[in-house]
């Protein structure tokens, strides 16, 4: 059963990333990395912001892994645009 704190960081979360998608198809820019990408940043904007200030809640010690995969697949995507780069300018 979802509280409506859940459901409020779910709409939030699902805006983002609808919003982002229609952004991306409308400058067609439309990736599987840059929707990653998007939805990522997405993910820890509202994280960060609808965190309660004055309490711990237990459902939100769930997106730390969520959040710590996102973050290494999100290096490893600087990391090989970096070695393009790099590479490139040999």
């Amino acid at each position: 059963m979802t509280t409506p704190h859940q459901r409020q960081f779910l709409l939030w979360q699902a805006g983002w990333m609808l919003t982002g998608i229609a952004l991306l198809v409308t400058i067609e820019r439309l990736t599987g990395e840059l929707v990653f990408v998007v939805s990522f940043v997405g993910l820890v904007v509202v994280t960060a912001l609808t965190e309660p200030i004055h309490a711990t809640v237990d459902w939100r010690g769930g997106l730390r892994w969520p959040l710590v995969v996102g973050a290494l697949v999100f290096a490893v995507f600087v990391a090989v645009r970096t070695l393009e780069k790099f590479l490139g300018s040999l």
